[in-house]
């Protein structure tokens, strides 16, 4: 379980040392309806051996959660880097500067502001460890140089396993201590054990939105456990220091703490709410009559399949998706091969997407929201006029933000019943506002003076860490990695923008050359500014496509290796006449959308 990763300080993970008998907490199941009519076939997990006889020796992987250290590994270790200078670093300094300008206002685009989040939270599924300050690697103040590549895979650990397995929904990593698997069991339902915890919302005195219609729309959080005597403060100031400090700090214990499988996803209320949603798919599951194991297996794969084929579609350049899916992932399974792990459950990441390729999603993160009823726009036939929804108010009514409603009966404990996010809002791309920014290279202001982050001023400065952590990291050069995926020959040549394109209102790249040794992540930004920002261009769309259609392609356990009736696992499949083959229509099983 992965308590905390702050861009900046701690971690972190509660070490196994003790390994508790099994609880009453997390045996037996409930069941409530009658099964599905479609049964999925039992795949077992299998020894790697077996898996690799019946795969003909090609390196298929099981997978079942470890912590072993080297899972992220350089997609091309040998590809040409930026130049090594202090010119170079004033100018990517002078870069993050033009990226926190938006002269023209927001720029709406046409993908929906869910996929925003959702990319987030796929993010805090697979990786961690790439956005925060790691002795000895990954400062990023001061006159700082590219490190050495094999010291950065050698020291900078995957705290994820790399698998789109949820680990950080359950937080069943078997790898964790004593404190880390009591609070798995707590994240089970007491009375339905087949279930996953949720918390309740508390009354602002203002009302909540209709949907859900039930009161279970919070995260599990640490008072609520407290209160029933779950877990005591003694407890908690037994902790070791590290780990005490997520739970406690010098007012006594964090109250709102949310008790979920990585704390990440209770940073901002977007991320918070999307992780209810996914919950309660969870509890959906054993309402059909799964037990546990079912309904995280049946999670899983409707989540997998969503990420593959809703999300990568509405982010990634079409014909680069089709063509990656048609073939499996060539890039990453060569990845794979060249980089096998020691624990064949911990699937390698590659740097190039975690530290530079997934991070598009950045621009796409708007100054306010138009979250519900109470913080946007007023429903049909109110008179009410409401604020948005601000970026740091979305920070606020977190665990971490301590929901500062002075309203609600105990404002230290449950977020606020007028916070509920009205997902109507969010599923659809409509302009103004309901929307996500375009994909481009500039940032929204809030971005550029994060209030919830500590440290040097550099770091509430997101387009500055991210470059500077790029070149720290000694990440390949945009130009070099489409050299060197363009040598490989698995798929039609990627075009390379040339460097007036590159440079086009930034003159200040040429002097050092990173007009044609350009930075990874802004190239990234760049490619997909200069095809209109709905989706990401070539090199984008390659390297999110690759590595996500891979991590499901090669692990054993996912829909993708998944038969029913002789045929791939499909939503269809599982729920012919309504099935979970969208974000909306996910949110709609779970009650949290009409």
């Amino acid at each position: 379980m992965l308590f905390s990763l702050s861009h900046g300080t701690r971690i972190i993970q509660d070490a196994a040392v003790l390994q508790p008998a099994a609880s009453d907490a997390v045996s037996g199941g409930a069941r409530v309806l009658e099964k599905p009519a479609v049964e999925l076939e039992r795949l077992d997990a299998k020894p790697l051996s077996a898996v690799l006889d019946e795969a003909g020796g090609t390196g298929t992987l099981t997978r079942a959660m470890s912590t072993a250290a080297g899972a992220f590994r350089y997609l091309f270790r040998d590809a040409p880097g930026l130049p090594a200078s202090p010119a170079t670093l004033a100018a990517l300094d002078q870069l993050a500067e033009s990226m926190a300008v938006e002269a023209t206002g927001p720029a709406d685009g046409a993908i929906a502001p869910i996929l925003t989040y959702f990319g987030q939270f796929i993010d805090h599924d697979i990786t961690a460890n790439t956005d925060r300050e790691v002795a000895g690697l990954s400062e990023i103040v001061g006159d700082i140089a590219p490190m050495d590549r094999v010291q950065v895979e050698g020291g900078l650990d995957n705290l994820r396993d790399g698998s789109l397995a949820l680990d950080s929904l359950y937080g069943d990593s078997p790898d964790q201590g004593a404190f880390g698997l009591k609070l798995a069991g707590l994240m089970r339902h007491p009375t339905f054990t087949d279930k996953m915890r949720l918390g309740l919302t508390a009354d602002s005195g203002d009302g909540r939105p209709p949907l859900p219609a039930d009161p279970a729309a919070d995260l599990l959080r640490l008072g609520f456990l407290m209160d029933r005597g779950d877990i005591t403060e003694a407890e908690l100031n037994a902790l070791p220091s590290d780990l005490r400090a997520n739970f406690v700090d010098a007012g006594g214990p964090i109250r709102t703490r949310a008790i979920i499988g990585d704390g990440r996803n209770d940073e901002n209320l977007l991320v918070a709410q999307l992780h209810v949603a996914f919950l309660r798919l969870h509890n959906r599951m054993v309402d059909l009559g799964n037990n546990f194991d079912e309904a995280r297996r049946l999670t899983r794969f409707h989540y997998q399949w969503l990420v593959l084929n809703a999300f990568l579609p509405a982010i990634c350049a079409g014909d680069v998706v089709d063509e990656v899916l048609a073939t499996g992932a060539p890039l990453y399974a060569e990845f794979l091969a060249a980089n096998p792990p020691s624990d064949p459950a911990k699937m390698p990441m590659p740097l190039e997407f975690s530290v530079a390729g997934f991070r598009f999603g950045h621009s796409m993160v708007r100054g306010r929201y138009d979250h519900n009823r109470f913080f946007g726009r007023a429903v049909a036939g109110s008179t009410q006029i409401a604020p948005f929804a601000s970026f740091e108010q979305l920070f606020q009514f977190t665990g971490s933000g301590r929901m500062p409603s002075p309203l609600t009966a105990d404002p230290k404990t449950s977020l606020p019943g007028n916070w509920v996010i009205e997902w109507d809002r969010f599923v659809h791309a409509e302009t103004p506002v309901r929307s996500a920014r375009k994909i481009d290279t500039h940032l929204a202001p809030p971005l550029d003076d994060m209030v919830n982050q500590t440290g040097a001023p550099m770091m509430k400065r997101l387009a500055m860490r991210n470059l500077r952590r790029g070149y720290r990291l000694n990440m390949p050069s945009a130009q070099g990695l489409i050299e060197a995926i363009n040598a490989t020959g698995l798929y039609r040549p990627i075009p390379v923008l040339t460097p007036q394109q590159v440079a086009e209102g930034r003159d200040f790249l040429t002097a050092p050359g990173l007009d044609a040794a350009t930075p990874l992540w802004f190239y990234v930004l760049r490619e997909a500014e200069l095809v209109g920002g709905n989706h990401l261009g070539a090199l984008g769309s390659h390297l999110v496509a690759n590595t996500l259609v891979g991590l499901v392609v090669n692990d054993a356990g996912s829909y993708w290796n998944a038969k029913v009736g002789g045929h791939r696992w499909s939503p269809h499949l599982f729920q012919p006449s309504q099935p979970i083959d969208s974000l909306k229509a996910m949110l709609r099983f779970t009650g949290l959308l009409a």
